[in-house]
């Protein structure tokens, strides 16, 4: 996965962003949500219309991860 840079008003500079997940808004704009890897305040990066193929929601990360496992 690529860094992602995002604008971090309390440090008053881009800085990295921790753990990215794909936020669709109100008016259908989609936008990256995380933390901030200096300050750890929560992050916003407006992307545009069409939604970011390279990361995965939260939802689909759990279903991954429960789906691989094998219960006995």
């Amino acid at each position: 996965m690529s860094r992602i840079e995002a604008y971090d008003i309390k440090a008053r500079k881009k800085v990295t962003m921790k753990n990215p997940q794909p936020y669709l808004m109100k008016n259908g704009s989609w936008a990256l949500k995380g933390t901030s890897s200096e300050t750890g305040i929560v992050l916003f990066r407006i992307v545009g219309r069409k939604k970011p193929k390279s990361f995965q929601t939260r939802f689909e990360t759990f279903k991954n991860l429960f789906s691989s496992r094998q219960c006995e």
